[in-house]
């Protein structure tokens, strides 16, 4: 009887337990609003000169960011270029003394040679008794003069790779110094963006906390786009060069110069909108330009296509906004720097190749130029 109410105590102990956590994990979820729509909420509210005022600021923010990745990046080099200075030094030094070494046996070499000079070479040659003795001395005496020979060999080539080192390090000396100007630069520039944006906020004088808080909410979601996106466009470009396209996908006509093969935007659409893994992203083709949207991150991208081994088109984004304001060149570069995103169309194409694209409203036309001769 006692195990049987030990056995039940344990039981009705662990049903606690589950029903703490999940009423703990309830709560911790309604309290976990989306942080986008936070923002986007406080945003929707704000006049167009509270915006004008976030957008400098965030502007300011981004090109510090760029600046500070732009410092680490030089500072990494000039590291990974010290390292191989001092490589460089410790061979040239180690070459030096080689070089020192196979001179003065050369130098020994060639005083033995003088003290007894050709003349006395001739007389112990013929004053060997037999026949072995005399192949004896001649060998002897062409070894000699061969190894004098391989020493020059030897000296000359270590002369030569010792100026190529030498070279090299000049080369990186002078390199280091460039970056070591530039990392100077950039650190100049990053100090002068922190000072204005602090005489910026500081000019906004009771407003400043306010707007230090909604600078701070956009920089935050800013950081966590840029993962979120990086993986998107990796998933995106898997998804497509797996062939997840519809083999009706391409609209094929013919001419006499040439195949034309058309692409919908909302084909592409409805692939995206099946895939689990993807975030809401939108695609729209309007003449000469690709647009991409991530509406729920509040993120627009526009630029284009390029063709890449003839059946990968590559986008290349040219201007982007985020929440409404628009994102430096350096960190629109930043969304990409772990892989670019891409239409590998060679499942479609059955071994064809795309010369060139157009891009039109609502869709992509894909020209391959016939080969008549």
């Amino acid at each position: 009887m006692f195990k049987y109410h030990k056995i039940k105590s344990l039981i009705i102990f662990c049903i606690a337990i589950t029903l703490a956590l999940v009423i703990l994990s309830a709560s911790a979820a309604a309290g976990q609003a989306d942080p986008f729509s936070e923002i986007k909420e406080k945003l929707s509210g704000i006049s167009d000169k509270e915006k004008e005022i976030l957008q400098k600021l965030f502007t300011l923010a981004q090109e510090t960011e760029l600046m500070e990745t732009e410092e680490k990046g030089l500072a990494l080099e000039i590291n990974a270029m010290d390292g191989e200075i001092k490589s460089l030094e410790t061979a040239i030094a180690a070459g030096e003394l080689a070089y020192e070494k196979k001179r003065s046996s050369l130098e020994q070499a060639l005083k033995s040679y003088q003290r007894m000079g050709p003349g006395s070479y001739v007389e112990i040659i013929l004053d060997s008794d037999d026949l072995n003795t005399f192949l004896q001395r001649v060998n002897i005496l062409q070894d000699l003069t061969r190894n004098t020979g391989e020493l020059l060999d030897q000296l000359e080539a270590s002369r030569d790779k010792l100026s190529k080192e030498k070279a090299v390090l000049s080369e990186r000396l002078v390199r280091i110094k460039e970056k070591k100007e530039q990392l100077r630069k950039a650190l100049a520039k990053k100090v002068k963006l922190k000072h204005e944006a602090e005489e910026y906020l500081a000019s906004l004088k009771g407003e400043k906390e306010h707007y230090q808080e909604q600078l701070n909410g956009i920089q935050i979601m800013w950081g966590e786009l840029k993962p979120l996106f990086a993986d998107a466009a990796k998933e995106f470009s898997r998804i497509i060069g797996e062939g997840s396209l519809p083999t009706d996908a391409l609209r094929i006509t013919f001419s006499l110069f040439d195949i034309k093969g058309a692409i919908d935007d909302k084909v592409i659409n409805e692939v995206v909108a099946k895939q689990s893994k993807l975030p809401k992203m939108i695609f729209a083709f309007h003449p000469g330009k690709v647009e991409i949207s991530l509406p729920d991150k509040q993120l627009v991208l526009s630029g284009t296509f390029i063709i890449v081994e003839g059946h990968i088109l590559k986008f290349q984004a040219q201007e982007g906004s985020f929440f409404g304001m628009p994102l430096e060149s350096g960190s629109i570069e930043e969304l990409f720097h772990k892989g670019d995103l891409v239409l590998n169309l060679e499942p479609l194409l059955a071994g064809n190749v795309i010369h060139s694209i157009e891009i039109k409203e609502g869709y992509l036309e894909l020209i391959n130029k016939l080969d008549l001769f």
